[in-house]
């Protein structure tokens, strides 16, 4: 009997087998996300999920709530997974803050293989999930408190699903399809772009596969009815809460701050709609490289029916989301994340492929294992291996450098010094909510200075102390500083 040779994946050696392979990704998905979990206080926007996925703690499950007010710029999906990760710990702690995105990303590289794995031989698809979370976007949001990466793993799972759908028949297809869509609800209750990275996807795939007619087909009407109800509910439910109008409002801010420019902005931004589809490819590099190798028409007909399928679902993933978002005025390359476990995975495809391609008698190494050659090429193990030196720098000195200085839990402990336990602190205008995450207690926003109550404590910013007057008479418990080094006030309302 041949015995299958060992996986040579670094520090260890693993046995030819699914399992083994399943292992040694788990092993890289944990260097990459798991380590740095705890490096650094929140960092910018990070400590705004926390507080809010902190509320959830506190009964507030169904809606954002910020300072006692409903925050509904963002649906409650990633502050209800930071609550759920911080739950058997019984506060949210930054490192639990940041879980989500560790358990996202961890899940979008195994259903990115179990993707590849239906087209491709295992030696490929085992490969390219070691290399779909190499990209700088990957190294700055794993681990990280932000939404982004909880919005890529709703998304790469409901197309995963969609995919396989595709190729089923009868009631399983079905059953896969409205998955796929409670998925597309998931994320949509997490970000709202949700819906439009998976029929950017959709459509385009079913125009060029010639199938237009599903998205009228009956199968795909009741997945988007039962999907439907989970939206619909949660926003009657929200509704009752806040009212309508209040969704509303915000839901349709969201959406003109997003595709329309900023009232500062002059005009449209044409330059960029030429420069950003750069800048993600930039942020991909040097896998975006080989991405466009994958374009070529010759590329799609040297492969089998399954293999073509998935190539087209990866291009239909990217181009078309990166276009469309490249026309939408307001640009960032983290908007455009979803598309990365594609655009990564069409990379890993053309360098692989194209390094099969020129072995000897590669034909004969089409139903290979992952480990037919006896282990990682050298080219993928130094690439591997620089970029866990990259991780490793980007956790021990990038991460503590860009934190310096900024003192959010050294100000939050003089708060919890200065401001009695069973005393909420009031807030007016300002914004920084690392100190406020760190303080730990209640806060509440006020908007008028007649709204403070008196023997309150109050937090100003420069603007308000100089108005003061305003708020009645005050008392100056303590100058301090907030993490952009500009002046904030301690002070009790008499």
């Amino acid at each position: 009997m041949r015995v299958a040779p060992l996986i040579r994946f670094p520090f260890v050696r693993l046995g030819a087998k699914p399992q083994a392979a399943s292992v040694a990704v788990a092993i890289w998905c944990a260097q990459l996300f798991v380590y740095g979990l705890c490096a650094g206080p929140v960092y910018r926007t990070e400590s705004l999920r926390a507080i809010i996925g902190a509320e959830c703690l506190n009964g507030h499950w169904l809606y954002p709530v910020l300072y006692g007010e409903p925050f509904l710029t963002k649906p409650p999906g990633h502050y209800v997974a930071i609550a759920l990760c911080s739950l058997p710990f019984g506060q949210v702690t930054d490192w639990s803050a940041r879980l989500p995105s560790a358990i996202a990303a961890t899940a979008t590289v195994f259903l990115m293989w179990t993707l590849m794995r239906r087209a491709f031989d295992e030696r490929i698809a085992f490969l390219a999930s070691l290399l779909i979370p190499t990209s700088v976007l990957w190294l700055d949001k794993v681990p990280s408190a932000e939404i982004d990466m909880t919005l890529v793993g709703w998304v790469t799972a409901a197309i995963v699903l969609f995919h396989k759908a595709l190729q089923g028949h009868g009631p399983s297809s079905v059953g896969l399809l409205t998955f796929s869509l409670i998925c597309v609800a998931a994320g949509t209750l997490t970000k709202w772009t949700a819906p439009a990275f998976f029929y950017l996807m959709a459509v385009p795939l079913l125009a060029w596969r010639r199938q237009l007619r599903f998205l009228v087909s009956w199968q795909h009407l009741v997945a988007v009815g039962i999907a439907g109800l989970f939206i619909a509910a949660w926003a009657a439910a929200v509704a009752n809460e806040v009212g309508w109008e209040k969704l509303r409002d915000t839901i349709r801010s969201e959406a003109l701050y997003r595709f329309n420019p900023p009232a500062k902005a002059k005009g449209y931004p044409w330059t960029e709609v030429f420069t950003y589809p750069l800048l993600v490819l930039a942020a991909h590099l040097p896998l975006s490289i080989f991405s466009l190798r994958t374009l070529r028409p010759s590329f799609l007909s040297q492969l089998d029916d399954r293999a073509k399928l998935l190539v087209q679902l990866l291009h239909c993933w990217v181009w078309p989301n990166l276009l469309f978002w490249s026309l939408v005025p307001n640009h960032n390359v983290r908007y455009v994340l979803p598309i990365s476990p594609a655009l990564m995975a069409l990379g890993a495809i053309g360098a692989l492929w194209g390094s099969r391609q020129r072995e000897p008698d590669a034909r004969a190494k089409v139903e290979s294992t992952p480990c037919s050659r006896g282990g990682l090429p050298k080219w993928l193990l130094a690439f591997l291996l620089t970029w866990m030196i990259a991780k490793i720098a980007f956790t021990e000195v990038v991460v503590p450098q860009r934190t310096a200085g900024r003192d959010a839990e050294a100000t939050a402990l003089q708060l919890r010094e200065l401001v009695p336990p069973q005393e909420t602190l009031y807030l007016f205008k300002l914004k920084d909510e690392g100190i406020l995450f760190y303080y730990g207690r209640a806060g509440r926003k006020l908007f008028e200075p007649r709204e403070l109550p008196r023997g309150a404590f109050a937090l100003l910013i420069q603007s308000e102390w100089d108005a003061r007057t305003d708020y009645g008479d005050v008392q100056l418990i303590r100058c301090m500083y907030d993490q952009q080094g500009a002046p904030i006030y301690l002070i009790r309302l008499n």
